[in-house]
């Protein structure tokens, strides 16, 4: 498994102390540590449109900021989980929030942090000190114009959870429906419930699993931040550069055989096609970003990798009302900016050990001869919506089911 280390910024909560905002962090990266950012009011009171005092959301703040050159204004970007499902979120911020985040996002050491004056630890007067603050992140709702001690809020933060265990436990005295465990509380993230069977999965392994509730297409979900290749026995056919007229067609025979299929969509043409693009999805196949323009994202600068990542990414969200998690660089270009970009927005990389350099040959012939004589078990495979692999694809994939390989979507 790959292992990628970067920093990660998540937002635990926002007090307002002395009429003063601050966001309350937590800053990880191979150390966690948590302090108050002193920001604008504007920014505090943005993100607090969008942030729900309660335990169930967790909220993570992009390390970068774009500029939005016709309302000459920044915007970043903020994450929002709730158990499997994840919402991207843009707010505005200033200029001294983008300035301060650069800090963040640039300092070395942990051990520098103490020199940004908008950091500290803990803010003068913060325990037991009036303020604007109505709920916190534990969830517990304070009256308006008071302040609890942290002491205070963390008792009763531990009341709550011995009475939901009690509530819990009085509720499955009156049902066997449901048995709970140590175990299961400990990987509550990682547990999937199939018909009354419960399967607890390690975090770092990469699920394998058939989705017969809704599409009945087999997929897998990808744990590596970069993927190059999957476990032996499945293979992906991926396709690249669309939507386009090809693509309604590629869906069809994938659907015919019954078998997974992941498209890499350029935003421009996301635009041009939106149809097709809710054609996969209600087909139920998978969707990543290809970037906006299909530009050689390693040759750009920096504030351009993002926005080819986010404008490409959010023009297939407004269609599909999903969130986009996988990316492919085209031409499979990467460098260190484009990898802290995805990395940040928590989105997974994929490339591919498998080229059948259908874009070259055009020749349907040219491109099954290629996958009969590779070796394809656990391999990614790069498509691209053309005809000559319409014509390929009913004999690729019986040549693969022949091998007896299961095609999967990646998720």
């Amino acid at each position: 498994m790959s292992v990628y280390h970067g920093k990660v910024l998540e937002l635990v909560a926002i007090e307002n102390i002395n009429e003063k905002s601050y966001l309350r962090i937590k800053l990880s990266s191979e150390q966690e540590i948590e302090l108050f950012w002193e920001v604008d009011s504007d920014t505090a009171g943005n993100l607090m449109t969008i942030f729900q005092f309660d335990r169930n959301h967790k909220y993570r703040l992009s390390l970068h900021t774009t500029l939005d050159t016709i309302k000459k204004q920044y915007k970043s970007l903020l994450t929002r989980t709730y158990l499997d499902k994840s919402d991207r979120i843009y707010f505005t911020c200033s200029v001294n929030y983008k300035n301060a985040l650069d800090s963040i996002k640039n300092t070395q050491s942990f051990n520098h942090l103490h020199k940004f004056p908008f950091l500290s630890s803990n803010p003068s007067g913060i325990d037991g000190t009036k303020s604007d603050q109505t709920n916190n992140p534990d969830g517990v709702v304070i009256p308006k114009g008071f302040k609890l001690p942290f002491k205070w809020v963390s008792l009763t933060a531990m009341i709550s959870v011995i009475v939901t265990i009690l509530f819990g436990y009085s509720n499955h005295s009156y049902s066997n429906k449901t048995t709970i465990n140590t175990t299961t509380i400990a990987h509550a993230e990682a547990v999937t419930v199939e018909d009354k069977k419960t399967q607890v999965v390690s975090p770092d392994t990469t699920l394998v699993k058939d989705d017969t509730t809704q599409t009945g297409l087999p997929y897998i979900e990808l744990d590596d931040f970069i993927t190059y290749s999957i476990p032996k026995g499945y293979v992906s056919l991926t396709f690249d550069d669309g939507p386009s007229k090809y693509t309604e067609k590629i869906v069809n025979i994938l659907k015919n055989y019954k078998v997974g299929g992941t498209f890499f969509f350029v935003g421009n043409n996301v635009k041009k096609h939106p149809d097709y693009v809710q054609y996969v999805q209600s087909n139920g196949y998978s969707i990543g970003s290809h970037s906006m323009n299909h530009l050689k994202m390693s040759s750009l600068s920096y504030e351009q990798q993002e926005d080819e990542f986010i404008q490409s990414t959010k023009a297939i969200e407004n269609i599909t009302n999903e969130k986009v998690v996988l990316f492919r660089p085209p031409y499979g270009a990467l460098n260190q900016q484009i990898k802290d970009i995805i990395h940040d927005n928590q989105d997974k990389i994929v490339l591919w050990n498998r080229d059948t350099i259908d874009w070259k040959t055009r020749d349907a012939d040219k491109i099954f001869t290629y996958v009969r004589n590779t070796e394809a078990s656990g391999s990614v495979i790069l498509l691209h919506e053309s005809q000559a692999v319409i014509d390929a694809l009913p004999r690729i994939i019986e040549y693969l089911q022949d091998q007896n390989l299961k095609i999967v979507s990646l998720q």
